[in-house]
């Protein structure tokens, strides 16, 4: 194998590895996402529920 093979090789599976990086840094920002966005709603929830209980209005 020649050194330009070898340098294919390795430059190949490099970017294989990159792409497979890159596909789970794509699902861990997609979690991450999805947890503020559940952060931001329980947030709110806990909001609602500190204004009904501070004007004792429960039915709010």
């Amino acid at each position: 194998m020649s050194t330009d093979e070898r340098m294919l090789d390795v430059l190949q599976k490099t970017l294989v590895k990159i792409e497979e990086l890159n596909t789970r840094l794509g699902h861990i920002e997609h979690d991450l996402t999805s947890i503020d966005h559940y952060q931001t709603n329980i947030d709110h929830y806990a909001k609602e529920i500190e204004i009904a209980t501070e004007n004792n209005n429960i039915m709010g």
